[in-house]
C-alpha cells in the first residue's frame, strides 16, 4: 500500500475512532433527571449521617450522665443508711453534708440531662422522616438507575460492533503508521490525521489553521512520504478530492 492510499485509509479509520469516542462520552453522560436524583439523595444521605451523629453524641452523654446518677444514687443511700446506724451528732452532721453534697450533684445532672433527652426525641424524630423520604425515594432511584443501565449496555454492544469493524480496517493499515496516528490521537483531543487545505493559494492544516510553508504542502500533494504538520505535529492528508 502507498502512503497516500494509507493515509486515505487511517482518516477513514479515523472517522470511526470518532464515532467510538462520541459512543464512550454519550455512556458517561447521565440523563439531568438522574443527576438530579442522585444529588438529593446524597443530600439525603448526608443529612442523615449528621443526625445519626449527633443522636450518638447525646446518647454517649446521657448513658455517662445516667451511670454517674445512678452510681451518686447509690452512694446517697449507702450513706443514708450509714446515717440512720450512726449514733454520734457529730457523725450525723457528717452524713448530712455528704448527703446534700450527693443530692446537689444528682440534681444538677439531672437537669444537665433533661434537655438532651428532649433533643434525641427531636432527633429521632427527623431521622425518621428522613428515613421514610429515603425509602419512598429509593424506587424511583433505582428505576432511574436501572433505565441508565440499560442505555449504557446497549451503547457498550454498539461500541463493540463498531470497534471489531474498526480492528478489521485498522489491520490493513501499516502498523509504524498506525501507532504513529495513535500516539498523535492521544495526544492532541482525538485528531490524529488533518486534511490539507488550499484557499487563496495558501496552504493549512485543517487541525490546527496554521498556514503551511508551500514545500511542505507539497511533500503532502505528492503522497510519497508521511508529513507532519510543523505547528500541531498531525499527520497531514491531502484529501480525497486529489485521488
Amino acid at each position: 500500500m502507498n502512503i497516500a492510499g494509507a493515509l486515505a485509509d487511517l482518516y477513514t479509520l479515523q472517522e470511526r475512532d470518532q464515532e467510538l469516542d462520541k459512543i464512550k462520552e454519550q455512556q458517561e453522560l447521565l440523563p439531568p433527571e438522574l443527576i438530579e436524583a442522585r444529588e438529593k439523595w446524597a443530600e439525603l444521605s448526608a443529612r442523615l449521617g449528621q443526625l445519626k451523629e449527633r443522636y450518638l453524641t447525646l446518647q454517649r452523654e446521657y448513658k455517662q450522665n445516667d451511670l454517674e446518677i445512678k452510681d451518686l444514687t447509690a452512694k446517697r443511700k449507702q450513706a443514708e443508711d450509714e446515717q440512720m446506724q450512726s449514733s454520734s451528732v457529730r457523725e450525723q452532721t457528717q452524713f448530712e453534708n455528704r448527703i446534700q453534697q450527693l443530692s446537689t450533684r444528682i440534681d444538677e445532672l439531672t437537669e444537665l440531662t433533661m434537655p438532651i433527652l428532649e433533643e434525641m426525641e427531636n432527633l429521632a424524630e427527623q431521622i425518621q422522616a428522613l428515613e421514610a423520604e429515603m425509602a419512598e425515594m429509593k424506587p424511583e432511584l433505582d428505576a432511574l438507575e436501572a433505565k441508565n443501565a440499560e442505555r449504557v449496555a446497549q451503547l457498550e454492544a454498539e461500541y463493540q460492533e463498531k470497534f471489531a469493524k474498526r480492528e478489521e480496517m485498522a489491520a490493513s493499515i501499516p502498523k509504524n503508521l498506525l501507532r504513529e496516528y495513535q500516539a498523535i490521537r492521544r495526544a492532541r483531543k482525538g485528531v490524529g490525521v488533518a486534511l490539507v487545505y488550499a484557499k487563496g493559494g495558501v496552504y493549512r492544516c485543517s487541525a490546527c489553521s496554521v498556514q503551511l510553508p508551500t514545500h511542505v504542502a507539497q511533500r503532502v500533494y505528492q503522497g510519497q512520504q508521511v508529513v507532519r504538520c510543523p505547528s500541531c505535529g498531525r499527520l497531514l492528508w491531502k484529501g480525497p478530492q486529489e485521488g
